[in-house]
């Protein structure tokens, strides 16, 4: 009778003991959604272009930064 009741408990041990690997897939799963969070952006630009004094100028903006890259530049 102990020895039935022995082999019953760690039969139970050892079948809870499988559940630790569910917890590993869900750390895999996060890692991989981190990996497919880094992806590199282009900044995106777009020119302008003006007549100053009967000549044509360009000026680059930066959309992404919300800032002027370039100075007036003669075309």
């Amino acid at each position: 009778m102990k020895k039935k009741l022995v082999t019953f408990l760690l039969v139970c041990i050892m079948s809870l003991s499988f559940a630790v690997p569910v917890m590993a897939t869900e750390v895999i799963q996060k890692y991989e959604a981190a990996e497919q969070g880094i992806v590199p952006f282009t900044e995106q630009t777009r020119m302008y272009f003006r007549w100053h004094n009967g000549n044509l100028q360009s000026r680059v903006w930066s959309i992404t930064n919300g800032r002027w890259m370039t100075d007036w530049v003669y075309v």
